[in-house]
């Protein structure tokens, strides 16, 4: 069995955060590591990074300044300086100056870089039976940012927050999971031609996984000033589900049984960048399955995570050496019961990692759910 962290962070923002840092301090250094490689590869100078962070910062605090705060907690109990534990959080914002045509702020200079990169980030799916939802999700990322994989417990000391159970690759935010209103949230990257200066969109989804239901899903996800956007795929007890499809300024609702990382909404597809082959590869693949051996239940959701039989890029993306830190590859996968208010986590390739039983009770106590 493969060893699953499991972080209990009770109290405030700040509390919390210093909790979850100190637990994985080692993890949150070496996904630093990972972005100021990324950095320096794409031409950012160290000094530049904090002139070039400074407007996203400024939006999250006045957006949501509870999720800074979290963050400056991480950085504290990590010992990591909080611009180094921003930028993590932060990432795709970099990677839409560095690598898409966001301009950077008057005085930031960029370097020469590679060429650009196609998003290869996630693969969802759901499945609704009567007495049945599932949401699953493959946690595709850098290979390079190797932070590892932990669970987080959060449960706050007020009401204006909720208790959530989510993995999370370590420096990052938690971007999915099951909250004790029994709701379950998938996310995949979605680049658009919109895409701006704003509030980053790792702690838009950090907000998300708190989503009570739909209409909440729905006010969160779509804050206005975002600099970007996701997709979105939410299951809540009862069978509801459905995805939001969102970039910077438009946002779209469509329930499609899977989703990758273009976008499907026409609206949306019309701001957002060109589905890659491997997008259309997971997703024609994944559609394939869930129409010609219709999983029943958790176990046929894990089956397809670790699936190796498409066309082009597979749904259990393992690490090719050749593309070093930037190439893609599986960092966790997870399946959500949301009737029965258990999560299913693979801390690795979900073809080979066994899956270890999450019950939310368990972690949140008798009352959640």
């Amino acid at each position: 069995m493969t060893d699953l962290p499991v972080v209990r962070a009770d109290g405030n923002p700040r509390q919390r955060g210093r909790i979850i840092g100190a637990a994985l301090a080692d993890g949150h250094a070496r996904s630093v590591d990972f972005t100021r490689r990324y950095t320096h590869r794409h031409g950012l100078a160290d000094r530049d990074l904090e002139p070039l962070l400074a407007p996203y910062l400024a939006a999250a605090r006045q957006a949501l300044p509870r999720l800074v705060a979290h963050l400056e907690g991480i950085a504290e109990g990590a010992r990591l300086p909080f611009l180094d534990v921003f930028a993590v959080n932060a990432f795709e914002e970099l990677y839409a100056v560095l690598e898409l045509s966001v301009p950077p702020p008057p005085g930031v200079r960029i370097g020469d870089a590679p060429p650009p990169t196609p998003v290869e980030r996630c693969t969802d799916f759901v499945i609704r039976r009567p007495g049945t939802t599932i949401l699953a999700h493959n946690e595709q990322w850098y290979a390079g940012d190797d932070g590892g994989v932990a669970v987080i417990v959060e449960r706050p000391d007020t009401d204006d927050e909720v208790a959530i159970v989510a993995p999370a690759s370590v420096g990052t935010l938690p971007l999915v999971g099951m909250n004790a209103r029994g709701g379950a949230l998938g996310l995949m990257s979605l680049s658009g031609a919109d895409e701006q200066v704003g509030i980053p969109r790792a702690l838009l989804g950090r907000d998300g996984v708190e989503a009570a239901h739909r209409a909440d899903a729905v006010r969160r996800a779509s804050r206005p000033h975002r600099a970007g956007g996701y997709s979105y795929m939410y299951a809540f007890p009862g069978g509801d589900a459905f995805t939001l499809e969102v970039t910077a300024t438009r946002e779209g609702l469509i329930e499609p049984a899977a989703h990758t990382n273009h976008a499907l909404d026409d609206g949306v597809a019309e701001m957002a960048e060109a589905p890659s082959d491997g997008s259309l590869s997971r997703l024609a693949r994944t559609h394939a399955l869930l129409e010609s051996d219709p999983p029943d239940g958790v176990h046929g959701a894990m089956r397809i995570l670790g699936d190796h039989g498409a066309a082009g890029q597979d749904i259990c993306v393992h690490p090719d050496p050749a593309a070093g830190d930037e190439g893609s590859a599986i960092q966790f996968g997870m399946v959500c019961d949301v009737e029965a208010g258990v999560m299913w986590l693979a801390p690795g390739q979900p073809c080979g990692t066994p899956f270890q039983e999450l019950p939310l009770r368990d972690l949140l106590g008798p009352t959640a759910f």
